[in-house]
């Protein structure tokens, strides 16, 4: 396939390969985890961003004229780090089940109930039915609404013809979004780190999200950065030339953006096959001790 975009159609061809890969290890570990975990998520999460990469393709190949293909990308790619930063916060709540049997950032419906029959006053009332996990949901989904609402009104549009107050406006939305995912992002690591220092949980999916926080980290601030660096935004028309989007935008992009998620994606999917292998090795340990057990008691 010939690209427009030389540089950026060969880096979407490359991920676009990776996330194809990534998803048949997801799918397995759904098949094997069953569909009601967090696992479906990061497989979700695949799916989005595969879509994301073929949008990012094709943008590549027919060029800014098509600039739909821009939009399907920014989307599907807003959608896909959603689900990231969701994963994060409901690996740290399953830790908290494992170890303790609840969860105060993620209570059970059952619990929720209670608490807002047992409410003494408005303020309990709304904590109560606004609870950590809920408000957290809310907050993603907004941010993914702003950054999505930002991005589509500037993408198409002569560049001549653009007024301040649209600049402004999509500056300010996408701006707005990219801020609310960079602090949940700065909580579910705080929650990490509370989890494992405060509360003493030593369970793999702490472990995980303590691993993938650097790389989620940088995903956010560059979030932030790329409304306002010149070279790191996909509006700015100076980082498209005659033979496509600039090199140096594109090395921004996948190295900063797409292979900070897509490496925070694998570390989240391979907790699985340690957690496995942990399982496995704690079963093996308790069979040698109940036969060890038994040859004492005889």
């Amino acid at each position: 396939m010939g690209f427009v975009s030389q540089d950026s159609g060969i880096a979407a061809s490359i991920f676009l390969g990776l996330y194809v890969i990534y998803i048949l290890f997801a799918i397995r570990v759904v098949y094997q985890r069953g569909l009601k975990t967090t696992y479906t998520s990061l497989l979700v999460y695949g799916i989005l961003r595969t879509a994301g990469q073929l949008c990012g393709v094709a943008f590549s190949a027919l060029g800014y004229e098509h600039y739909q293909w821009l939009i399907a990308y920014l989307v599907f790619s807003a959608e896909g780090y959603l689900v990231l930063i969701l994963s994060g916060f409901h690996f740290i709540a399953n830790a908290q089940v494992a170890s303790f049997g609840r969860s105060w950032i993620r209570p059970e419906k059952e619990e929720k109930e209670r608490n807002m029959a047992g409410a003494s006053n408005p303020f309990d009332y709304l904590r109560s039915r606004y609870t950590i996990d809920k408000i957290f949901h809310l907050s993603l989904i907004a941010a993914t609404a702003f950054v999505i609402s930002g991005g589509t009104m500037l993408a198409g549009d002569d560049p001549t013809e653009l007024t301040t107050s649209n600049i402004t406006t999509s500056k300010g939305l996408r701006t707005a979004g990219q801020i609310i995912f960079l602090v949940m992002t700065i909580f579910v690591i705080y929650l990490a780190n509370y989890a494992y220092f405060v509360e003493g949980v030593r369970h793999c999916n702490i472990y995980t999200v303590l691993m993938v926080s650097p790389f989620i980290l940088i995903r956010g601030i560059f979030g932030v950065l790329s409304i306002y660096i010149q070279k790191m935004n996909y509006f700015d028309m100076s980082n498209y030339t005659s033979s496509g989007l600039s090199s140096q935008f594109v090395t921004y992009e996948y190295v900063l953006a797409t292979t900070m998620e897509f490496t925070a994606a694998c570390i989240y999917i391979s907790t699985h096959y340690i957690e496995t292998r942990s399982q496995q090795k704690i079963a093996h340990i308790e069979e040698q001790n109940d036969v060890e057990t038994e040859s004492s008691e005889k």
